[in-house]
């Protein structure tokens, strides 16, 4: 993470809206050069802007300030885009992509400023076997048996983990997705599964 952050020393800062018009074509799938131009330059004049994208259904650009964006690729996925502050000059970029169904499932991914990828999680507990993701994103309630709660852990197998970028700070929450269920079950994961928020302080993540 050190070698990741010093070889980015020198780059020149960027705004959200300069980052999403050199993100590369393979990370922002069913929009032309076009559609590119016709985002870069509407969210110049408003925060939201729909358009129709080349599978024929749309694709929304929600700009929250000069470091956020949302884009709702179509009615099943989305991406969340924020710049992280690594100095006063310098700037990383964070990216969480959501497939909504059947289940939320998120990646996420960081580039320096001009899209190369940096191969780190900056603590992040994205990458964890699933016995530790189970530790940290669950507790059994004082009121759940063990045997209970032990139960409902198979439920949550594979563990499955989504992200939700801020839109005005820099923190990440991630989550447990909850598979279908009889309402009792679910109630029950939901009783036993816990958000965690995770603050960028300029090198990498910490719990709030």
């Amino acid at each position: 993470m050190v070698l990741a952050l010093g070889m980015m020393h020198g780059m020149a800062q960027t705004s959200i809206r300069e980052a999403l018009k050199t993100m590369p074509q393979e990370l922002l799938p069913y929009i032309s050069d076009d559609q590119r131009k016709e985002i870069d330059e509407f969210t110049a004049k408003q925060d939201t802007v729909t358009i129709k994208n080349s599978l024929n259904g749309t694709t929304v650009v929600c700009i929250a300030d000069s470091c956020f964006a949302q884009i709702d690729l179509n009615e099943t996925a989305c991406m969340q885009v924020r710049l992280l502050p690594v100095s006063d000059s310098t700037r990383i970029i964070c990216m969480a992509k959501t497939v909504k169904t059947p289940i939320a499932d998120s990646s996420i991914r960081f580039y320096s400023s001009d899209w190369k990828p940096i191969y780190s999680e900056f603590n992040l507990p994205v990458n964890a076997d699933a016995d530790s993701m189970l530790a940290e994103f669950t507790q059994r309630p004082d009121t759940m048996t063990a045997a209970r709660y032990e139960e409902l852990l198979k439920y949550l197998e594979p563990v499955i983990v989504y992200a939700d970028i801020a839109k005005d700070n820099a923190t990440i929450t991630l989550s447990l997705s909850i598979p279908f269920g009889s309402k009792e079950t679910i109630d029950d994961i939901r009783a036993i599964t816990r958000q965690k928020t995770f603050k960028w302080n300029g090198s990498r993540f910490k719990a709030c």
